[in-house]
């Protein structure tokens, strides 16, 4: 492998790119599929409220909470279990923001501007750093 350093070298930084080509689409569709932020409708986040939380046990023997949350969606009330929850129990009646596509209502969730970005904007952010220093790698003259 030494005496093929620049040829394992080379390979290395296509490797580089093409996982990070994966996860740049990768990102970019889970982000596409979750992302339901352009069809946001301000005033009707606005009257949600937490109406309950059912609990599940994953593996580590904890129990979760997925808060399910009811909003009015033109003139019919909408209800939907968030994909995010807590270990904590949440508040009943506690008013929270929702994102809900406009076309299809039953689409939804809880407002919260860092956790909308999980998990596909850092899937995302790594492919870019890896296609930016495979391609830098591959055109970087290899010295003599």
């Amino acid at each position: 492998m030494l005496a093929n350093r620049a040829t394992v070298l080379r390979y290395t930084r296509f490797l580089q790119v093409f996982i990070g080509v994966i996860l740049l689409v990768l990102g970019w569709h889970m982000g596409t599929c979750n992302s339901i932020s352009s069809a946001r409708d301000e005033d009707a986040g606005k009257n949600c409220r937490l109406q309950d939380g059912t609990s599940r046990t994953g593996n580590s023997g904890r129990t979760g909470y997925m808060p399910v949350v009811e909003f009015q969606a033109g003139d019919r009330t909408q209800l939907f279990t968030n994909w995010l929850g807590s270990s904590r129990s949440p508040s009943l009646n506690q008013m929270v923001s929702v994102l809900y596509d406009a076309t299809d209502p039953s689409v939804a969730m809880i407002d919260r501007p860092v956790m909308n970005w999980i998990p596909w904007g850092p899937t995302a952010v790594v492919g870019g750093f890896l296609v930016l220093v495979g391609i830098m790698g591959l055109l970087r003259r290899p010295s003599t």
